[in-house]
């Protein structure tokens, strides 16, 4: 049995109690495979999304409607939309998850972002993708 490979391993973490995550901006080439390990150290629950570039507004406002419903908490604040290419689930305190990412081939800067209602607003970064050199 042969281990998954990554082109790049990230670990990403909550910045306790200040309401962002400990990266800001992280840089991909297209058609890499990512590895991002997300561990919740905050006292608070969190999630992780990726989105398209444009998209964080879209994805914020969609989150904080479904804080108005039973369907967020089952859905972990993960809205159902195209622009979402992947997540992590709400995690507790202490928990761990990983996304395995395939960087699309459209470069462009991508989002993350925590969609638990209103954390959207400052809890978010930029993932810089940039096309790869031709062989």
């Amino acid at each position: 049995m042969s281990a998954e490979k990554f082109d790049q391993v990230i670990e990403m973490q909550p910045v306790p109690d200040q309401m962002r995550y400990d990266k800001e901006e992280l840089s991909f080439t297209t058609g890499e495979r990512i590895k991002i390990i997300f561990k919740n150290t905050d006292g608070m629950q969190h999630n992780l999304l990726i989105g398209s570039p444009g998209s964080l507004e879209m994805i914020g406002k969609a989150a904080d409607g479904m804080a108005q419903s039973a369907i967020g908490v089952e859905r972990e604040y993960v809205p159902e939309l195209t622009v979402v290419l992947a997540s992590a689930g709400l995690l507790d305190p202490g928990e761990t998850q990983e996304i395995v990412w395939q960087v699309p081939d459209e470069p462009g800067d991508y989002i993350f972002v925590c969609t638990f209602p209103g954390h959207w607003r400052t809890m978010n970064g930029v993932i810089k993708v940039i096309k790869a050199p031709s062989i």
